[in-house]
C-alpha cells in the first residue's frame, strides 16, 4: 500500500524546530531520525539534508557532514545553504582558501539573503584570523 502523505508548512516548520532542538540538546540520534523522516517527506529539499550534516558536525563527524552537504547541493545545485555550511566546515578544518570560496559562491547565489548575510561575517572573520601553515 503507498500512502501519499502531503504534510503542511506548519507540520514541516514544527518538525524541523524539534529536530534542531534534539539537535541544540545532544540529542543526535532523535534529531537524525526527525531530519530523515523530512528528507523523505521532502525529497526535492536539500534543507532536511543539510541539517542532517550539521547533526554530523556537531558530533565533529567532519566527513559524514561534508557527503551530507555534497548531497544537498545534489538536490539543489545553487543551495547557499549547504555551501555556508560547507565554507564552516573549511573553516574548521583549517582551510582558509576554500572556505573563502564557498563563501563568496554564497554572496554570487544570495548576497541579501540570510546565508548572504552569514557568508560576507564568515567571510571577514576568515580574513581576520590568523591562519597557520
Amino acid at each position: 500500500m503507498k500512502w501519499d502523505i502531503v504534510p503542511t508548512n506548519d507540520e514541516i516548520a514544527l518538525l524541523m524546530e524539534a529536530g534542531l532542538v534534539y539537535r541544540d540538546t545532544s540529542q543526535f540520534a532523535e534529531a537524525r531520525d526527525v531530519f530523515a523522516g523530512v528528507r523523505a517527506l521532502l525529497p526535492q529539499s536539500d534543507v532536511p539534508e543539510v541539517m542532517l550534516g550539521s547533526v554530523a558536525a556537531y558530533q565533529q563527524e567532519f566527513s559524514a557532514a561534508q557527503k551530507h552537504y555534497q548531497r544537498a547541493l545534489e538536490v539543489n545545485p545553487r543551495s547557499s545553504l549547504a555551501l555556508v555550511h560547507l565554507g564552516e566546515l573549511a573553516l574548521v578544518q583549517k582551510n582558509p582558501g576554500e572556505a573563502r570560496n564557498y563563501f563568496k559562491k554564497v554572496l554570487e547565489l544570495d548576497p541579501r539573503g540570510d546565508a548572504g548575510k552569514t557568508a560576507r561575517t564568515m567571510l571577514e572573520l576568515t580574513d581576520t584570523l590568523k591562519w597557520e601553515g
